[in-house]
Order: structure tokens, then sequence, then C-alpha cells
């Protein structure tokens, strides 16, 4: 039996929503442990469902998982630090010209009569 592709939006249904809701995060936590069984990877997938409860999946630790990606996640931030430091330069420069142009701005509407 082949089953039809479904169109991806979200499920007005709040029942059928849950139901959809509570099978795929259990094929994704599936899944998650295939991958990690079979290429003996560390695997974590945190999930929070639309009422605020959490799901959880991990291969190992989690607390481990959390910290070293937090770790690699840390070193790439640093890594492109130039660039955000550009970027921080370029939008305080166009801050500045903002300020000056809506203080000509100001004083103009002062001047001009209404």
């Amino acid at each position: 039996m082949v089953r039809g592709k479904i169109e991806i939006k979200k499920i007005e249904n709040v029942t059928s929503r849950q139901v959809t809701f509570s099978k795929r995060r259990s094929g994704l936590f599936k899944k998650a442990h295939e991958l990690s069984v079979l290429c003996d990877a560390q695997v974590a997938a945190i999930v929070f469902s639309q009422s605020g409860r959490l799901h959880e999946y991990s291969s190992s630790e989690m607390e481990k998982i959390i910290e070293r990606y937090g770790k690699f996640s840390n070193a790439l931030y640093v890594a492109e630090r130039p660039q955000v430091e550009r970027y921080l330069q370029e939008l305080k420069m166009e801050m500045n010209r903002m300020v000056k142009k809506i203080d000509l701005l100001e004083v103009h509407h002062r001047f001009t009569p209404h």
C-alpha cells in the first residue's frame, strides 16, 4: 500500500493535530535512535509541544551533548567575529546618519510656518 503525499500545513483539527504530533514525534525519535546506533553518532532531539511540554531523546547524556554543542557553536561564532563586528559598525554608522537626519528634519519643522 502506497501512501499519498500530504500537504504540509498546520492541521486545524486539534485532536488530529495531537495524534499526528505524537506519531511523528515517535518517528523522529526512532530515526534519531537509528542514526545513533547505525553511525555511532551522538544524537539529541528536543521538541516542545504546542502546550509547552518538553519531549526529548538523546543517545547519551543530554547535558554532555548540549555542552558539546555549546562549545562548538561558540567556536563558530568566535571564528566569524570580525564579520559580526563589521556588521555592528555598519549598523552604528547607519543609526548615526538617521539620527542626524531626524535632527535636521526637526529643526526644519520648527522653522516652517504651519
